[in-house]
């Protein structure tokens, strides 16, 4: 197996058993804080994703610049150099993003949000305890970029392992003792600071830093910014987009029914975690080839796109098709009823945003962060609009159907870009938007609400058609050959 084929699988199972641990756990979460106080926690959750990339962009700076640096053969000196400096950086900025996050958990806990008055003092002690930990959870992440650069994504991956089961188990353990948000956050920050030593270790376990040079190089520092400079407008905008939906239900319509929204939100999103691995391998590889090698570079983004959107179609079929069934079992059958719809324009969304990742990949790759940030800062006045009029007017369904059709913009959007970039990347992937718009077609008639005997009848026939286009991709890739080559040495060794 390739070195590239090995990460995307390491990369890929990192997130596979903490989607296991997750799904075991979210029930017994929600039975230990009830619906008030795990709708609360949910958004600790998105504030701790949000403001870990509160690091102008410096974290992707960092990986495509050590890349670079790598591949132009620098010296071990200045590429040491080159890390100090974005990881004096990101400390900088970690710093102001707990402060940030301290003087805005009064305005957001009293005025935002509809939290009822017997949690809004544990709530506020529960958000200022969580800003002492942005700074650790900032410079994690220049310490990940660093293993991503490198290609020491075994690594990087059991540790981002113990992060994602941590993220579930650390709060359902705090809820044993005591069911406090206080107690909850207090969990959730061990858990960083325990994943940010490992991700030291590993760092400092790779030799990468064993030159001396000085702590920081302004010059560095300006490449990075050039880099991060417009990544800060996407990694402060896409999040925004990215977790603001649970943020306006809750103030729309209760913390009770942000529960209903994000519980299946955190199940469905967590399937990208299939082209994340993808992504995170491809990101550095593009930022070296795009230039120099053109074709094979749109052939490893068709490859991506392709893979990608096979290995997750069948698993989407069988989610929004059989959402009520899964959901009752899961949680109960007033979950499911509330959230049918909403599983439905997840996967839909989560589906198309699952290819979009791997061409952002590209395009970030290239240089070109500028496009993507611009790109959100059109995307974000309208969306929010759209996803308020959505939740006013359909409830959680609402939000669900504008976050579907955001990503289905931003798809097209970054298909420009990559055009731009590199001409043959779009015909290349032509016949793999075309099976795309097909996927999707297929999966929207889950949002009528059938008998199970029928619903059993269209998962069955799109499978069958599922089975025949995988079946031809295997073929023309020379993927089935191989396996039936493997699958005779199998059988020759055994007679």
């Amino acid at each position: 197996m390739s070195s590239v084929k090995k990460n995307i699988v390491w990369s890929l199972s990192s997130n596979i058993l903490p989607l296991l641990v997750g799904l075991i756990l979210f029930p017994k979460i929600i039975a230990a804080y009830g619906l008030e106080q795990f709708g609360i926690l949910t958004l600790v959750w998105a504030l701790i994703g949000y403001f870990s990339l509160f690091d102008l962009g410096l974290s992707r700076a960092l990986t495509q610049q050590v890349s670079n640096y790598i591949a132009k053969d620098k010296s071990n000196s200045d590429i040491a150099q080159l890390i100090r400096t974005g990881f004096i950086s990101m400390w900088l900025l970690g710093i102001v993003g707990g402060l940030a996050l301290w003087l805005c958990s009064p305005s957001i806990i009293h005025t935002f949000l509809k939290i009822p008055e017997s949690l809004q003092d544990d709530s506020l002690q529960a958000f200022a305890l969580l800003s002492l930990s942005i700074p650790l959870v900032v410079h994690t992440a220049a310490l990940r970029a660093v293993l991503e650069a490198l290609h020491l994504f075994k690594s990087a991956s059991i540790i981002r392992t113990i992060l994602g089961i941590g993220s579930f188990l650390a709060p359902y353990l705090a809820g044993l003792l005591s069911p406090t948000l206080t107690n909850a956050v207090i969990s959730l920050i061990a858990t960083r600071a325990f994943v940010w030593a490992l991700h030291l270790y590993a760092v400092h376990h790779s030799k990468i830093l064993s030159a001396k040079t000085s702590l920081f190089n302004l010059g560095q520092l300006k490449p990075m910014l050039h880099f991060g400079s417009w990544m800060t407008i996407s990694n402060i905008i896409s999040p925004l987009m990215v977790y603001m939906d649970r943020f306006v239900v809750a103030g729309l319509l209760g913390v009770a029914a942000t529960s209903y929204y994000v519980a299946p939100y955190e199940v469905i999103t967590k399937l990208l975690v299939i082209p994340a691995a993808f992504s995170g391998v491809l990101f550095p590889i593009f930022s070296k080839q795009w230039q120099k090698d053109p074709v094979h570079s749109a052939h490893l983004l068709k490859q991506g796109f392709s893979y990608t959107l096979l290995l997750l179609f069948p698993i989407s079929v069988l989610a929004v098709f059989f959402s009520k069934e899964w959901l009752s079992i899961w949680l109960n059958p007033e979950f499911a009823l509330q959230a049918r719809l909403v599983v439905s324009w997840l996967t839909i969304g989560v589906l198309i945003n699952s290819t979009a990742q791997i061409i952002f990949a590209k395009v970030q790759g290239a240089g070109r962060s500028d496009w993507t940030a611009k790109l959100h800062l059109a995307e974000v006045l309208p969306y929010l609009a759209f996803l308020y009029i959505s939740l006013y007017f359909f409830g959680i369904a609402g939000a669900a159907f504008a976050w579907c059709l955001r990503v289905t913009i931003d798809l097209v959007g970054l298909l420009i870009f990559s055009k731009k970039i590199n001409p043959a990347s779009l015909r290349t992937l032509r016949p793999t938007l075309w099976t795309l718009m097909i996927a999707v077609c297929f999966l929207l008639p889950s949002i009528f609400d059938a008998s199970l005997t029928i619903r059993i009848i269209e998962v069955i026939l799109i499978l069958l058609a599922y089975s025949w286009v995988l079946h031809r991709e295997l073929r023309s890739s020379g993927l089935l050959d191989k396996i039936k080559h493997a699958m005779q040495s199998q059988i020759r060794k055994h007679t």
